[in-house]
């Protein structure tokens, strides 16, 4: 998949925020991956209250493995102010096996772009 620029997030389609926000993980850019996430998820979240708690949080991905790369990222539905995309990514761990994995990511649209309102664990935005 191409590379997408965190330049102006805002300016991104749903699926260009779904592929920076792994593409940003790859590459443990973490700043880029937090200004991707809604602020509701933030404050329901208790990993993702401060960029802080959220950074530990996605660097224990690298205790076990390499990297995450995009597969595939699409639109399976979406409104003015919502969208769904089905995406498939594949991960590498350490001993150098890798695996994929697919799911559908919600996106909402805020005053200054999409945002993921559920990137991981239970809560969801439901502002």
């Amino acid at each position: 998949m191409p590379a997408v620029s965190a330049e102006d997030v805002s300016i991104l389609t749903p699926e260009q925020v779904v592929t920076l926000y792994f593409q940003a993980w790859n590459d443990e850019q973490y700043d880029v991956m937090y200004s991707l996430i809604s602020d509701g998820f933030k404050q329901i979240e208790p990993t993702a209250k401060t960029f802080d708690d959220f950074k530990a949080n996605m660097e224990k991905f690298y205790d076990t493995a390499l990297g995450v790369r995009v597969l595939e990222a699409k639109e399976s539905y979406g409104t003015e102010k919502e969208a769904g995309i089905d995406y498939k990514i594949e991960i590498t761990r350490k001993d150098g096996t890798k695996r994929e994995f697919s799911s559908v990511y919600t996106l909402k649209k805020r005053a200054n772009g999409w945002k993921l309102i559920h990137p991981y664990g239970e809560n969801i935005d439901t502002t």
